[in-house]
């Protein structure tokens, strides 16, 4: 009986609508990146789906460690702050996209319109749709005694997946960002690098059965002793967007992780006050939201006072795309470098650059300088079916 609740349970959990939200927009990601390319590019430059697979395995052992925490410690969540976590995180998906899809952002705003939502007993009426509904749906209601709790275990859920979030940015992967092409104040093509990033976390939650009474005709219940309960897995999008022109690639998404790992801090030192005054949970609630809006408006002011960093230079050719598991990857290239020379041929011209490849088809040779101004001397061999030989994208002007 506990292996067919648990297949349920994961049953369920697939057919959860921000689960299925959230893997439309991915795949639509993937398809837009997907036609860019071949539009600006002439090629499918990346042609792993990572978008598809950064969402069904970011999130799967971080989902399995904040759930073992969640079960063992006992955080306990409600099913109905959950329905507002899914609708609040559906709309600002299909308003602005990942931009605000963080748990900073949608478990902030869920437990504020949830908290209010309690205080001024706003309820529902759905009855339009009863003929759609289970008829016990319309029997829940938004009061709670120990909200105030629920805000504090909401907090710790929280910081949690802003912890994991905070070692995810430290791995750089540059080449999953693909660039898009602007024309700058001069009329040259420059590169922009949108950090755009969704992966769904499960978290698996042991709920009293008595919390989901409207579902159990369907929800799957189990007996631990006398009680009854139900396991839970609950879908959480963690989502990101942010845009790098300015800054190079690595030391801006090195500053908004810095700026994360401080609220992080900040919001620990919140929640064990909220736990002594419990009342207070709800302002640090608001305090986090305001703070991690603070932070990628932030970013953004840093983009907009600094100088273009991916732009053509005055010798040698602009990379600002690197393939995976290409002779670009093992040459040590990275988005941002300048070839100077490709075998002692200066560089300055996208034809130069395709004349050379096309007389030498077998071996390379390249002198490169780095973005921090170091000159380096790099060769491998080539490969046919590597894109223009190396596997990366330069910038024409």
């Amino acid at each position: 009986m506990m292996k067919i609740n648990l297949l349920w349970a994961i049953l369920l959990y697939f057919l959860q609508p921000v689960f299925i939200i959230g893997l439309i927009y991915v795949y639509y990601n993937h398809n837009k990146r997907v036609k860019y390319s071949r539009k600006e590019f002439r090629v499918n430059f990346n042609r792993t789906n990572f978008e598809l697979k950064d969402y069904f395995l970011k999130g799967l052992l971080p989902g399995l460690l904040i759930s073992v925490v969640s079960i063992l410690v006992g955080i306990p969540l409600t099913l109905e702050w959950y329905l507002v976590y899914q609708t609040i995180t559906i709309l600002l998906l299909l308003i602005g996209g990942s931009r605000l899809i963080h748990p900073l952002f949608t478990f902030s705003m869920s437990s504020i319109l949830f908290y209010l939502l309690n205080r001024y007993e706003v309820g529902f009426k759905l009855s339009k749709f009863q003929p759609l509904l289970n008829e016990k749906l319309f029997d829940l209601d938004f009061e709670l005694e120990t909200i105030s709790l629920l805000m504090n275990n909401i907090l710790w859920f929280m910081l949690l997946i802003l912890l994991v979030t905070i070692f995810k940015m430290k791995k750089h992967e540059e080449n999953k960002i693909f660039p898009t092409l602007t024309p700058s104040k001069r009329g040259k093509s420059v590169a922009k690098y949108p950090y755009n990033t969704l992966w769904i976390l499960p978290m698996a939650v042991i709920v009293p059965g008595n919390i989901i009474e409207p579902f159990t005709e369907w929800w799957p219940l189990f007996n631990i002793g006398s009680e009854r309960y139900a396991l839970v897995f609950l879908p959480v999008l963690v989502g990101l967007h942010f845009t790098v022109s300015s800054q190079l690639l690595h030391m801006a998404t090195e500053k908004i992780r810095k700026d994360f790992m401080r609220l992080f801090l900040l919001g620990v030192v919140g929640v064990i006050f909220s736990n002594y005054y419990p009342s207070i949970s709800i302002w640090i609630t608001g305090l986090l939201l305001i703070l991690g809006i603070f932070i990628l408006y932030r970013h953004r002011r840093r983009e907009k006072i600094g100088n273009i960093q991916y732009g053509p230079a005055d010798t040698g050719l602009r990379v600002i795309a690197v393939r995976p598991d290409s002779p670009a990857e093992r040459l040590d290239l990275s988005v941002g470098d300048l070839i100077l020379t490709i075998n002692d041929a200066e560089m300055n011209h996208r034809v130069e650059f395709d004349e050379v490849l096309a007389y030498n088809r077998s071996y390379i040779k390249l002198r490169i300088q780095r973005k921090d101004g170091e000159i380096v001397i790099a060769e491998t061999p080539l490969y046919d079916d590597d894109y223009n030989n190396l596997g990366l994208l330069i910038l024409d002007e």
